[in-house]
């Protein structure tokens, strides 16, 4: 890895360390503050909140380890990202009991036309408060988007496209909680029902992202590999080539190379340039070769 990959590694890394801390700071507020005005909607968008953040802990996992593999096996997530996912599974199921047991009590009473089993306490201080909690995600967005075109990333540009959605869906709940200031009650239960869906999406999706990860699904063919690694000079022989991960996001390569004796002295240029070939077809990746001479 040259210099300024290093570089860009080590700010793809800052930068989602610190869009992880700061939504894990979003997640912790907007808990308090829907606990405080006993807001369904407010708890149920939070949810979507965390799993934004559950993707970015993943990409950040993804990115710590991926300059640094072991040279003997091609993996993509490991026993750690699976228990997570898992956790955040077990979260979305617990979370879900939890919404149903404060929602069919809220539908009992719309439909009946009583009082709800508990007061919104929605007033304009909290709403300017989140306000200003909302902005984050929108602000990190922003960042982590304008990054993505810079280096190129595809973990910056997923996480800047779920980011987005989630800054949209802040907006939506707080002009949806401005509505229940103003007395309409039963917007808090239409969103919090909306919200619901979204957030069973949006887990979707994520897992659909990291799955073929988990379960290391060959990325590449290998004969694609040795097909490009012998069209550069120097090469005489490629096998063992291997390939995990996702093509797009990023991919874990394994080569074993003869070189030609009479190219030896060449072969830190033979290797630039096979990587050089390979990222211009598949993108993001990461090597290890095992070079022996002929």
């Amino acid at each position: 890895m040259s210099k300024m990959e290093r570089s860009q590694t080590w700010l793809v890394r800052l930068l989602l360390g610190a869009i992880l801390w700061l939504l894990g700071l979003v997640v912790w507020v907007k808990v308090s503050l829907g606990w405080e005005a006993r807001s369904l909607s407010l708890l149920t968008q939070t949810v979507h909140t965390l799993i934004v953040a559950f993707n970015t802990l993943f990409g950040l996992m993804m990115v710590s380890s991926s300059d640094q593999p072991d040279g003997r096996v091609i993996y993509g997530h490991g026993q750690r990202e699976t228990l997570l996912t898992f956790i955040l599974i077990a979260l979305l199921v617990a979370g879900s009991f939890g919404f149903f047991g404060m929602l069919l009590p809220q539908v009992r009473s719309v439909i009946s036309q009583t009082s709800l089993p508990f007061e919104l306490r929605v007033n304009s201080s909290l709403l300017q408060f989140l306000s200003l909690v909302s902005a984050i995600p929108l602000g990190l967005a922003g960042l982590s988007g304008y990054q993505a075109r810079q280096l190129h990333h595809p973990i910056l540009r997923f996480t800047a496209q779920q980011l987005f959605v989630e800054a949209l869906l802040s907006g939506v709940l707080l002009l949806g909680l401005w509505g229940v200031w103003w007395g309409v009650l039963l917007l808090d239960l239409l969103l919090a029902i909306i919200f619901y869906l979204l957030c069973l999406d949006r887990f979707w999706q994520v897992i659909s992202w990291q799955f073929p990860l988990m379960v290391e699904q060959t990325a590449i063919a290998p004969e694609a590999l040795v097909a490009i690694a012998l069209q550069i000079p120097g090469v005489k022989r490629c096998d063992r080539a291997r390939a995990r991960g996702i093509v797009g996001q990023f991919v874990y390569l394994q080569m074993h190379l003869i070189v030609d004796r009479r190219y030896e002295a060449m072969t830190q240029q033979i290797i630039q340039n096979i990587e050089a070939e390979l990222r211009r077809h598949y993108g993001s990746l990461q090597v290890t070769f095992y070079i022996r001479s002929d």
